[in-house]
């Protein structure tokens, strides 16, 4: 079942259940104020459900300031964050006020925090701390009050255990911890986010011909797997309606990958439990292809243990089919 939600960036979206649900653990979270740290796959919206538990927080009214730690080396990072006074370094030939100043009395969105440097890291956690710090090149001791949102697509557990992320930081990031379900697991809601799509693309570009989805296709874009989640189906749908013939988009339009996966897909006089496990294997081969034959990941996109998947992957004896490395 699904119900409309009219607030905090999901305007005009019907959503199922599962995704109700996180949203209505973060709009607990959202008035209490501690850090959250957000998980969920590449394209699942974590920046969205962000601003939503900004805008459901007793900060409303105040900044909400992002920034991607995977996108800045370190030295970048820090100057990013603190800011730097004139003079700091080669090129700061002005006063810089960073992300923690911008974000005073409001929100600071970490994304990507797996990718912080160790170093940023420890400073990180002084400033969650003590709540206050220094520009780059500067001496004043500045004190923000900041809320701090995080996110990560990655295994932090993981990560702590091999030395690459601080268990303290983990631990100041994640009072509460939010995890958005994939797209695959929501597929309830394709049909209406589908729909969602063409009207903001039509209210984009005015004057767009009407086009209409068979049903073949619809059902193909339901049985998909997504692995990019919600940001690869609205491209896929974007590019089939500006793309494909005039009034009507048919399977046959869909990107190579989708009609591959299809294309293999048929029925025999095999019993039940012979084509059971011909899908299971066609599914699991299918993903291995997807992400160059890496086993966690295909199991990530498949939303299985990788103890469950790696079952599967010796009950198809799926090793003679891995390509050679050159290959």
């Amino acid at each position: 079942m699904v119900k409309p939600i009219l607030t905090g960036g999901f305007e005009g979206l019907a959503l199922g259940n599962k995704i109700l649900k996180t949203l209505d653990t973060a709009k607990k979270y959202a008035k209490v104020n501690r850090a959250i740290l957000i998980r969920g796959e590449r394209g699942t919206g974590k920046e969205l459900l962000a601003r939503y538990i900004h805008t459901h927080s007793n900060r409303t009214d105040q900044a909400f300031v992002a920034i991607n730690c995977a996108a800045f080396t370190m030295e970048l990072l820090n100057s990013e964050i603190y800011g730097h006074e004139e003079g700091a370094f080669t090129g700061a030939n002005q006063r810089r006020i960073g992300r923690l100043e911008q974000a005073d009395k409001g929100t600071l969105f970490l994304d990507e925090i797996g990718n912080m440097p160790i170093p940023f890291q420890e400073n990180i956690l002084r400033v969650i701390e003590y709540k206050s710090f220094e520009r780059l090149g500067g001496t004043k001791n500045i004190k923000v009050d900041v809320r701090f949102i995080s996110a990560t697509n990655g295994n932090l557990e993981e990560m702590i255990e091999q030395g690459d992320f601080r268990a303290d930081l983990f631990d100041r990031l994640a009072f509460a911890q939010i995890e958005i379900p994939p797209l695959r697991q929501r597929r309830d809601e394709i049909p209406e986010l589908l729909m969602y799509c063409v009207q903001q693309l039509q209210k984009e570009m005015p004057g767009l011909p009407v086009k209409r989805f068979s049903r073949d296709c619809v059902e193909a874009l339901i049985d998909y797997h997504w692995p990019g989640n919600i940001r690869q189906f609205k491209n896929t749908i974007e590019r089939l309606y500006l793309g494909s013939a005039p009034e009507l988009i048919e399977s046959v339009d869909l990107p190579s990958e989708m009609k591959s996966l299809q294309s293999e897909r048929h029925f025999t006089n095999q019993s039940f439990s012979t084509q059971v496990e011909e899908f299971q294997k066609e599914l699991i081969v299918h993903s291995l292809k997807q992400n160059h034959w890496k086993q966690t990941k295909s199991a990530s996109h498949l939303d299985m243990s990788i103890d469950s998947f790696r079952h599967f992957y010796k009950k198809f004896k799926l090793d003679k089919d891995k390509p050679s490395e050159k290959s």
